[in-house]
């Protein structure tokens, strides 16, 4: 019994687990990773920090108001091992970025690569680096 009753708390232990992990990579369920969006604009912001580093940028949009958005990118030490730091991007930066944006239409993504004035690719996924 006390063996049955061990199994039974190791098995409900182990099930609330599984939906935080599943949620925190479920990114097909947020995000459009079927349609990358480009977007030009100033960076606002750099968040260098786990679990993901988000880069925040303002963008004009078609009617010329501009959207700050948000897009998450690798966590810190993967990017580190890429060569990238927390300098890399500076407040006021003019960049382009692809991003996979939100399903819900917020002005929210994840990186598929970032592209910089002189036209140097970084920070790109499409080269098989993954989002941890």
């Amino acid at each position: 019994m006390k063996t049955l009753i061990t199994c039974l708390a190791l098995a409900a232990g182990l099930s609330m687990l599984a939906v935080p992990l599943s949620a925190h990579h479920g990114r097909g369920d947020a995000y459009d990773m079927q349609s990358p969006v480009t977007l030009k604009g100033a960076v606002t912001e750099v968040r260098w920090a786990n679990p993901h580093v988000v880069i925040f940028m303002d963008v004009a949009d078609e009617n010329g108001a501009v959207v700050n958005w948000g897009f998450e990118n690798s966590n810190v030490s993967t990017l580190a091992r890429q060569g990238y730091n927390r300098r890399t991007l500076r407040v006021g930066q003019e960049i382009t970025a692809l991003v996979n944006p939100s399903r819900q239409g917020a002005p929210v993504g994840i990186v598929v690569k970032v592209i910089l004035e002189d036209g140097t690719e970084i920070m790109s996924r499409e080269r098989g680096n993954p989002l941890d």
